[in-house]
């Protein structure tokens, strides 16, 4: 059982934010930075729960999982994020979320289920996980609780409660954390840990929907990321973490700096004994995505232009001439035959 090596990193970034020691937590994983960043980046269950284990004693904060849930940036998502913000409904949302969820954490299943008038999205450990470190995996599910409610308040543009939240252990003393972050019933000896919603909210638009764009995406993101595989080098890194942070545009040499734990300088440094900087890598990026999106004859110029973040179709055609010597147009012709 493997967790995200991201997942880990996010981590032991809000555990340094409660000010334990980034040395000390990255030895416990065996891996620098850079390695737990890699999109295949990995950790075993039991190193995870040594690294939360040390996060609960350091900080002294029995409610380490659900204060991390709070403290996690939604963007962690990425791709993912753009995708549950593309689709039509919060519903088709969270089933994306549950269809990825393994990319974060092969012991969790997260489950999203109808029950006459409520839908109820189930947080599933593996029971061997359990078996490992009950602890850490309560911490853990806190987090993956707390996060998930986050992501559908950002779905729906609105804070709205749930229903009640189910929790399989029996009622603790204090339950005020608990009360205070999830805003909700809390029912305790239940099956599962799991969020309950109303049909109304699950079943509700998301504002922001795009049918074309969420096709694109859902197709892309897997081509991107898949692409990349077994490639090697730091400034792979840098293009992996571009790719996880992209949004509404390209992220800014700092935010990919502090994603992966490094400074500004360090960064830079390691990228030009590569032979690179930032911008050549912003650049592959880009070119690589225009290829690919040009062979598929589904997208228009004027898609690929708002894709590629360019503010326009005629900005973007004049780049393209720029750097190919034709338009998009006509490479297109060309790789298509």
């Amino acid at each position: 059982m493997t967790f995200s090596g991201r997942f880990a990193l996010s981590l032991i970034q809000f555990a340094v934010h409660q000010g334990c020691s980034p040395e000390e937590l990255l030895a416990l994983t065996g891996q620098s930075v850079e390695e737990l960043g890699r999109e295949d980046g990995k950790v075993t269950s039991t190193t995870f729960n040594r690294l939360v284990e040390k996060g609960v004693a350091a900080t002294a904060d029995v409610w380490f999982g659900l204060h991390a849930g709070e403290y996690l940036n939604l963007s962690a998502l990425g791709l993912i994020g753009q995708i549950t913000q593309s689709s039509s409904t919060v519903k088709e949302a969270l089933d994306y979320c549950c269809e990825f969820a393994a990319l974060f954490s092969s012991p969790i299943q997260m489950k999203l289920e109808k029950e006459r008038r409520t839908y109820k999205l189930s947080i599933i450990p593996d029971h061997r996980w359990l078996n490992q470190s009950g602890s850490s995996v309560k911490q853990i599910i806190d987090l993956t609780l707390t996060f998930s409610l986050r992501e559908f308040h950002a779905l729906t543009l609105e804070k709205q409660a749930p229903l009640a939240v189910h929790f399989p252990f029996q009622q603790p003393e204090a339950i005020d954390e608990y009360r205070r972050v999830l805003n909700a019933p809390l029912l305790f000896a239940q099956p599962t840990t799991a969020l309950i919603f109303s049909e109304e909210h699950i079943e509700a638009p998301v504002i922001t929907s795009n049918y074309s764009l969420l096709r694109l995406l859902v197709a892309h993101g897997r081509e991107r990321l898949a692409e990349i595989e077994g490639e090697s080098g730091f400034h792979t890194t840098v293009k992996r973490s571009i790719i996880n942070l992209e949004t509404s545009e390209y992220p800014t040499i700092e935010t990919v700096a502090q994603n992966l734990n490094l400074s500004l300088r360090t960064l830079q440094r390691r990228l030009a004994e590569e032979g690179y900087t930032y911008s050549q890598v912003l650049e592959e990026v880009r070119r690589e995505s225009v290829l690919r999106y040009l062979r598929r004859t589904d997208i228009n110029v004027n898609e690929i232009a708002y894709l590629l973040h360019y503010s326009d179709g005629s900005t973007f055609i004049r780049w393209f001439r720029k750097w190919m010597g034709m338009t998009p147009g006509e490479y297109r012709r060309e790789a298509l035959g």
